[in-house]
This record gives structure tokens, sequence and C-alpha cells, in this order.
């Protein structure tokens, strides 16, 4: 699959994740494509993590920005009434399906996503054209479109009943892994958000978070991979899967990104550790996929990543709702000690 430039109009010009503050999908920045450094290895001693260059004080551009206050559904429908316009089929009347940090809306056979204005729409193509062809994902059937109201993506709309179980995710992430292994995808970059996130807290409180943040970089540019480096998904659950007749495909592919491969792992665990699945899910999970991350001895260091980005996104969760940051002093004490 290649694509054209994303098309761009010059008309003048959300609700939240629900996803739990401790699985927040972390990312990778679009402006890392890098030849891959390494196949994964077949449960040996792959290389040490590969991630973004990092500082405490970054101010590169987030290619998936949060949305600003006051983006939401409206913006989005007016979006996709632009985007017609460029788009190189017709697209029949859409209708909301879910408003998060993105809007959804489904249009006859097609899924519309509408990404708030600062999206970077090279980030989106450039993941699909690294993923054309997989068996495994839904991919965008054109460019991305960018419009005054955000950027919009339209993939096939596929209905085929109930998600996958934990299984069948396992088996699936497996051929996802194996397949795309050595696909151009950006560098991971975990925890970009953390520094756009605090900007506004009070310096001391930014300050242990930004160190936080730092200290569990090193961490992961430390670890050791028994799976090693490749593509990952970045936001595994079975809701981020569809079915295609009796095949079950990965969506949201946002946050692919050329990582540990354990990573895509440990949503499961953390799942299984907080009692969210019984352990026949997970031990159903591990044996499709051939490995269980609780025997990683770098898991530790994922998981305070992502509890670290679920603080990111609660800071945003609560200005984009007008909330008060009144669990902020705990998870400061919490955070002087990163791991």
């Amino acid at each position: 699959m290649s694509f054209a430039p994303a098309a761009t109009l010059d008309a003048a010009a959300l609700g939240t994740r629900t996803a739990p503050v401790t699985d927040v999908p972390l990312g990778a920045d679009a402006g890392q494509h890098a030849a891959p450094s390494a196949a994964p290895t077949e449960h040996g001693h792959g290389a040490a993590a590969p991630v973004a260059a990092h500082h405490a004080t970054d101010e590169r551009t987030d290619p998936l920005p949060l949305p600003t206050a006051g983006w939401g559904v409206g913006h989005a429908l007016d979006a996709v009434a632009e985007a017609r316009l460029a788009l190189p089929f017709r697209l029949p009347r859409a209708h909301v399906v879910s408003a998060l940090t993105t809007v959804v809306l489904r249009a006859g056979r097609r899924a519309v996503k509408v990404y708030p204005p600062g999206t970077d729409p090279a980030h989106l193509a450039a993941t699909a054209e690294a993923l054309a062809g997989t068996p495994f994902a839904v991919l965008p059937v054109c460019a991305p479109v960018v419009t005054s109201g955000g950027v919009v993506t339209v993939s096939p709309w596929v209905t085929g009943g109930r998600s996958a179980d934990w299984a069948e995710t396992g088996a699936l992430l497996r051929g996802f892994h194996d397949v795309h292994a050595d696909a151009a995808v950006p560098l991971w970059d975990p925890l970009r958000r953390v520094v756009s996130q605090v900007a506004a807290l009070p310096d001391d409180a930014a300050a242990v978070l930004l160190a936080a943040r730092t200290a569990l970089l090193d961490a992961v540019a430390g670890l050791r991979s028994e799976l090693g480096v490749g593509t990952v998904h970045g936001d595994v659950s079975p809701g981020n899967t569809v079915r295609s007749g009796v095949t079950p495909l990965l969506i949201d592919l946002d946050f692919v990104a050329r990582a540990p491969r354990e990573y895509d792992l440990t949503s499961a665990a953390r799942r299984f550790v907080a009692g969210e699945i019984d352990a026949a899910a997970y031990r159903g999970f591990c044996d499709a996929y051939g490995f269980d991350v609780l025997t990683w001895d770098g898991r530790a260091v994922l998981d305070r990543v992502a509890a670290l980005g679920g603080v990111a996104f609660r800071l945003w969760d609560d200005v984009h709702h007008g909330r008060a940051h009144d669990w902020l002093d705990d998870a400061v004490r919490e955070w002087r000690t990163p791991l």
C-alpha cells in the first residue's frame, strides 16, 4: 500500500479515553523512523530496548497530541464534512460511535476516525504503509485528510460479532509480531506526553514527575529483551480487536512502534495481577503467544512506565473535565521513588 501525500483543505477554521490509567498506550515518535537494528530472537536474549532520544525538557512535537480543551464531537463532524471534498470515494452519512481522545464514526461500510488538530498525518500514513498487506490488522484505505477540525482517516468497517478472547488475542499478536518484525515503524517513545502535561503544575511536582520520567527511560534503555526487539501494537487488549467472519483482526494502530516485544504482553499480565482477568484467560493468552511475561525480569520497569503514562493522562483528563488534581500530592510522593 502506498499513499499519496495527505490531502489538505483550506477551509477556515470528546470525551475521554476510558482505559485504566495504568494501561495507557505510550506510542512512538513519527520522526524516528529507523532501519531494524536486530531481528527478534526466539526466546533468546535480544537487544537492549530501543527508544527515541529523551530529555527532561523535550520539546519535540507529539505526532498524536491529546485534544485541547473544547475539541470534541462537533469539531469532528465538521472535519468529516470537509474531508468529503478530498476523499477519493463517496462517503455515506456518518454517525458517531465513540468519542474518546479521538472521535470514531460509522459511514456505511467505512470506519471514520477523527484525530484532533495537530496530529501528524505523516505518522499515520507511514504506519499504514509499513504494515501494508497485513493479514492481522485493519488499515486505512486512503491517505489521511487534514482539515480545520482535525485529521480524518477512513478504514473498512468490520462487522463480525464479538471481539477476540484472550487466547485468540495472544495468537493474533504472535502472528503480528512475527510477520512484521522488521517493519519500518517509528522507534518507541514512551512517556513523551509527560513533558506537556506537567507544564502547568507547580515547579516541585513537575520536577518530580520529569525526574521519574528520566529515570524510567534510562531503565528502559538498559532492558534486555528475551523476545527481541520488533514491531509492537502498543495498546493490546481484546477490545482492540474486531472479527472479520471468524478471523480476529487488530485495530487502533496509532501506537505501533519498534520496541521490546514483551511490551505488548504486559497489558494482559497487569490485568491478571489486578484480578481483571482470571487465571484461565491469562494462561490461554500466554499459551497462544508462547511466552509468559511474568517470568521476565524487565516487566516491573514497563509496568512503572505504564503507571507514569497513566499519571500524564489523568492530568489531561482532569483539565479536560475541569476537575482539580486533588490526587496529585499523593502521586508526587509516590514518584519521588520511580522504581
